[in-house]
């Protein structure tokens, strides 16, 4: 077969008509159509920091406010000033092509700490989760019964007084046989109440733990559906809970298996690592085992819109301030190594977890932060000129990290213009169709503005 003539310009046109190329991709279409349903990309939406797990017998109306004051007593007693915070949870953030930044940066050890004491007095905390599993434990059910109902209408007390986060829900009982119908009944009792004559305060999450096949989360979500539709409420999203070899090797079917409604994967590290055999004194967060779930987590979750969350520690920051540093210091060190690997959120079971949570996520944030906006100016500048350095994959990246340090209000719109930015381009670049303006929360500047 001869090769197309060329035109008056000199040029061979296509070998392929558009009618072939179109009869031969023909068939994708469908599957265009699945994969972008199944892959609907990051829903582009704030992403809490922290999820705070808190038993049920222990929740009042006031539970968030009394959680920042007990964090910011935690912080005048044993970190009365920003270096003494810096060294204990800063540590050392390497980064790429830049010295690194660390506890010996008295700026950003100003900055994180007036980023920390506003975020305890405005948001100390960004998820509730009422705990009705391992952190509540057995207990009667007409007990169980009386905390579910009384811890339900604390939230919707809280919701009337405006002291209720953007994101709460609950943890019930798992559905497992021998837990099964008391976690079914607190759930019902739970959203029946919380429902009440109006429906639930916006930004309700279930919970559902120790998740082992795909068949649980279609059953709970079946229960879901029935409850939602006899109290006339709206849907509810859906975490699981991966603490099981099962869940861990059955992940691509879990998130398959209610894609209307799961929002998240939250890994429960020492129920998984115990069922790997792992000794106590070795089960953490970082443990090889339990960074490859969670690795295998963020693979199959990626592109579906369900956000991977990491877990908790253990060593709690109480006692005297040598062992408090000691708590701050080790979780500072995994929320920093989580962030490295791109798990954004965690677990935090008690109020002095606050000050390290905030202060880990603050250094991560403002350490890398001039570096972004350069770049990601560069990248928006370059590609309006039509010319490109970084790729938009890398873009995207870098889009995201501006966008959580809006969300934490450590950058305003000032220093985003100063930058040569502005929201709708950073959302844009980062997937965020809405972008909501940053405003300053007194006590937390940018990072030019660091309090002195």
């Amino acid at each position: 077969m001869s090769p197309s003539t060329p035109g008056p310009d000199g040029r061979r046109p296509p070998t392929l008509p558009a009618g072939t190329v179109a009869a031969l991709t023909a068939r994708l279409g469908r599957l265009d159509a699945v994969l972008a349903a199944r892959l609907p990309g990051d829903p582009g939406t704030r992403q809490p920091v922290h999820t705070c797990y808190v038993p049920a017998d222990r929740i009042h109306p006031e539970i968030v406010t009394q959680w920042g004051a007990a964090a910011r007593d935690a912080l005048r007693r044993h970190a009365p000033d920003p270096g003494t915070l810096a060294a204990v949870t800063l540590g050392r953030t390497p980064q790429r092509g830049a010295e690194a930044a660390g506890n010996d940066d008295p700026e950003l050890a100003a900055d994180v700490y007036a980023h920390v004491v506003g975020a305890l007095s405005a948001e100390p905390i960004q998820d509730l989760r009422v705990d009705l599993e391992d952190g509540y434990g057995p207990r009667p059910d007409d007990a169980e019964d009386t905390d579910t109902v009384a811890a339900a209408e604390a939230l919707r007390a809280a919701s009337a007084a405006g002291l209720l986060p953007a994101s709460y829900g609950l943890r019930p009982k798992s559905l497992d046989p021998a837990v099964r119908a008391r976690g079914l009944r607190s759930l019902d009792l739970f959203l029946t109440t919380l429902a009440g004559d109006d429906g639930p305060p916006p930004g309700l999450v279930v919970t559902l733990p120790k998740v082992s096949a795909p068949e649980q989360v279609k059953v709970f979500a079946d229960v879901l559906s029935v409850l939602e539709h006899r109290l006339g409420i709206p849907p509810t999203a859906l975490e699981i809970q991966v603490e099981t070899p099962a869940a861990v090797l059955g992940l691509p079917a879990l998130v398959a298996a209610a894609p209307e409604r799961l929002t998240g994967l939250h890994v429960g590290t020492y129920d998984y690592s115990a069922a790997l055999g792992i000794s106590a004194a070795d089960q953490a967060s970082d443990h090889p085992a339990v960074e490859l779930a969670t690795s295998l987590m963020q693979l199959a979750a990626a592109g579906t819109g369900v956000r991977v969350a990491d877990g908790s520690s253990n060593l709690l920051p109480a006692g005297t301030t040598a062992e408090v540093h000691a708590g701050w210091r080790r979780h500072a060190g995994l929320i920093r190594r989580a962030w490295s690997r791109g798990l954004y959120q965690g677990w935090d079971l008690h109020p002095a977890q606050l000050v390290s949570r905030h202060a880990a996520v603050g250094g991560c944030l403002l350490s890398g932060l001039p570096a972004a906006l350069r770049r990601l100016a560069d990248y928006a500048a370059a590609r309006a000129g039509g010319s490109v350095a970084d790729e938009p994959a890398t873009a995207r990246a870098l889009a995201g990290h501006v966008l959580r340090a809006l969300d934490a209000r450590l950058l305003d719109d000032a220093r985003l213009r100063a930058a040569g930015l502005d929201h709708a381009t950073v959302a844009r670049l980062g997937g965020r169709a809405d972008p909501r303006p940053a405003e300053p929360v007194a006590g937390r500047p940018g990072r030019d503005q660091a309090p002195r």
